[in-house]
């Protein structure tokens, strides 16, 4: 059976993965960057988007929700590319990784981020400006042995509930498929439910097929709807790994 850990973002109107551990507290910013990357991955992406909503979250002991600013960030319709570089691991074995995205029909690229990635899922990223919705969902699953330090039961299941005075979050984790042991599929169930914003629950169902001999998401899904007032809001996302450093070239 696979064998652990959380969580720390909520990030959207119509798609919110929020989390745990209080990282503005216990997480440094990331490392100083070296010069040359220790990997590159590269990133296709489309976004879907029905109805939009805005909000603010603040987790009680300074947990981390989406940036230091607290702030839900909005899911933008489109598709392109996105550049991650993995520069370096923090010490407290973080991944320290820089994210771009580039964005069809558009000039140039969006701004770089620099960010903390964990194996739980929880992101951090220090600079009052923060990524878009669709790059905080990937970076989600970045993280270091996101499988293999999971707490899988013997059902190949593992929950985490998370509460403070402004949202109430309960995540569901079950090993779909274990496949040969190094391409799995996992599916995550989310619910958050808002106690101080403009909607009552959102609902997130995402499938990762997750690569464990290289440790990245080769795909992942994910549908989040959004319900409450008269509006029931929902977005889709989809990102399929193109490139990855670490793969040799076929001859």
């Amino acid at each position: 059976m696979l064998t652990k850990t959380v969580r720390t973002l909520v990030f959207v109107l119509a798609l919110s993965i929020c989390g745990v551990v209080a990282l503005t507290a216990q997480t440094p910013a990331p490392a100083s960057l070296p010069g040359k990357p220790l990997r590159h991955l590269e990133y296709s992406f489309s976004v879907a988007v029905q109805g939009l909503q805005t909000s603010k979250v603040t987790g009680n002991n300074g947990v981390q929700t989406v940036n230091v600013a607290g702030n839900l960030i909005a899911p933008e319709a489109g598709s392109g590319t996105m550049s991650v570089e993995v520069l370096s691991v923090a010490p407290d074995g973080a991944l320290v990784v820089r994210i771009s995205e580039f964005v069809k029909n558009e000039a140039r690229p969006r701004p770089a981020y620099s960010c903390n990635v964990y194996g739980n899922t929880s992101v951090f990223c220090p600079s009052t400006a923060t990524p878009s919705a669709a790059e905080w969902l990937l970076l989600s699953y970045l993280g270091r042995q996101f499988i293999d330090a999971a707490p899988w039961d013997a059902q190949g299941h593992w929950q985490r509930k998370e509460e403070s005075a402004g949202f109430k979050t309960e995540d569901d984790f079950t090993l779909v498929d274990a496949g040969d042991g190094k391409k799995v599929i996992v599916r995550e169930i989310k619910t958050m439910q808002l106690q101080n914003g403009p909607f009552d629950t959102q609902t997130s169902d995402i499938t990762v097929n997750y690569d464990r001999a290289m440790e990245v998401p080769a795909v992942i899904h994910a549908d989040v709807a959004t319900a409450g007032g008269n509006e029931t809001n929902s977005a889709s996302y989809i990102f399929t790994l193109e490139k990855d450093s670490f793969v040799k070239p076929k001859p």
